[in-house]
């Protein structure tokens, strides 16, 4: 480049720019300089040294090379250091590896012939008019108003369509945001309920003119089909996903919660989340789940998490893992926890504590008689109503509240059991009441099951723990 920048200080006449631009144009071609490089070349015009040692021998004598050539051929050049003929048009525009263009001409002979081929070649005659028309024409300063119209339209249509696409992400979002489903059970156009996607992007549509546009003119991309829906989720989540790689590569230690549940297709699935520290604070991320149906077994499990910890490359930074206490996940010897320890040394095993606490909770009032019949009384009295729509009707009319759903295994279910009860319970009682008095609205389960309930409630025993308990969890 230096060399070149040089050029605007030498002569057309001057061996030394004879030497620099013909052997570099040879070795770097014209097309790979800049613009204002190639027309400081082009300014500067072709070489024409004085070529003492080209001649050709002809029978006994030899003919030289005569600079005459120079003025009759515009066209023409040379190059002192390697002593040829080249055609200076060819050699900055042609991509044809010929003898005018890359190799050099030296039979000056057949001089007259070859030269009188050349110059009717189409190639030379194609690199000679883009020679003239170098500098006075800039294809991208003459675009004609069509082609300039089409590109505007062009980047007005990716502008709508990324604004579409913005739409369908916000509205992807939200749903998940919700935990809500995506599709509908008949999502043609004739349905009347098209799933929750469907009938919020139409919502939006009401709202928004260009969405609306869209979605009445679009052919080929509306955006609404499943193969989209399931394509945005993933993009999303691949978006989420590198921001936890990323969060995950800049802290040093990380540690792992799992845990194994069965779904409502009775599919064994594995959860997975990562917990770290950032400067913004502790961070919990959950990783997704894995299927682990076919084999539950300690190795298996074992195998998965290490799968994990390579592919987000924590192996050393695992200094934590917390999981319930079945044996397969908490086991000494055998457990997912020691299998775990056996490569990653700083893994700690922590007792999830939220099982800990709920198998303590659960186990001490299970051995104690009085207290076992008391939580069994208030998981009866929410299946009791559960179990009717007639039930749940009245219980809404008498008591405006229903009962928490039944789940026995979890503890907050028991405390959630036992504020309702505590609040409600003079409600629940005259409810009660209300369906002995009317009995003959009632069908003998109900009654018998209500005048069972109405003796309870009132029991000392009943009152006493109800009491108790309320303040316990109260104040917990």
């Amino acid at each position: 480049m230096d060399s070149l920048a040089s050029t605007s200080n030498l002569n057309l006449n001057d061996n030394n720019y004879c030497k620099c631009i013909i052997e570099q144009l040879l070795q770097k071609s014209f097309g790979t300089y800049s613009f204002s490089e190639k027309q400081n070349i082009i300014n500067k015009g072709r070489p024409t040294p004085k070529l003492q040692n080209l001649k050709s021998k002809n029978k006994k004598t030899f003919r030289y090379f005569n600079s005459s050539y120079y003025d009759s051929n515009k066209w023409l050049s040379g190059c002192e250091k390697s002593q040829k003929l080249y055609c200076w048009p060819c050699i900055l525009f042609s991509r044809e590896p010929k003898v005018w263009s890359k190799f050099g001409f030296v039979d000056l002979n057949n001089y007259h012939n070859l030269k009188h081929r050349h110059e009717t070649n189409r190639s030379h005659i194609e690199c000679l008019i883009t020679l003239k028309k170098f500098g006075n024409v800039r294809i991208e300063t003459c675009l004609s108003e069509a082609y300039k119209i089409n590109i505007e339209k062009h980047n007005e249509t990716i502008k709508n369509n990324r604004y579409v696409v913005s739409r369908l992400i916000d509205a992807t979002c939200y749903l998940a945001k919700q935990e809500l489903p995506f599709r509908g059970h008949d999502e043609q156009i004739t349905s009347t309920n098209r799933g929750n996607y469907v009938e919020l992007i139409n919502l939006m549509g009401t709202l928004d003119l260009k969405l609306s546009g869209h979605l009445s003119t679009a052919t080929v991309f509306s955006g609404l089909s499943g193969d989209i829906q399931n394509d945005l989720i993933q993009s999303i989540s691949n978006v989420l996903m590198k921001k936890v790689t990323l969060e995950i590569k800049n802290v040093d230690f990380v540690s792992i919660i799992m845990d194994e549940t069965t779904d409502v297709i009775s599919k064994s699935q594995l959860s997975i989340i990562f917990r770290y520290i950032t400067h913004e604070g502790v961070q919990e991320r959950f990783l997704g789940f894995v299927d682990v149906s076919q084999d539950r077994s300690a190795k298996c499990l074992a195998e998965h998490t290490f799968n994990i910890l390579q592919e987000y490359n924590c192996e050393n930074k695992l200094i934590a893992q917390t999981y319930d206490g079945a044996a397969v996940m908490s086991g000494q010897h055998n457990g997912l926890q020691a299998l775990v320890r056996l490569k990653c040394k700083n893994a700690m095993f922590v007792h999830c504590y939220a099982h800990k606490l709920n198998l303590i909770l659960k186990q001490s009032v299970d051995h104690i008689k009085e207290c076992k019949v008391f939580f069994l009384t208030l998981s009866g009295l929410s299946s009791f109503f559960s179990k009717s729509t007639k039930r749940i009707y009245a219980l809404e009319q008498e008591v405006k509240k229903r009962f928490p759903s039944v789940a026995p295994t979890r503890w907050n279910y028991n405390s959630r059991l036992v504020e309702m009860m505590s609040e409600y319970k003079q409600e629940v009682l005259n409810l009660m009441d209300t369906i002995i008095e009317n009995g003959e609205k009632w069908d003998s389960e109900t009654l018998s099951c209500a005048r069972g309930f109405f003796q309870t409630i009132q029991d000392f025993d009943f009152n006493f723990f109800l009491l108790i308990f309320a303040i316990e969890m109260t104040e917990t």
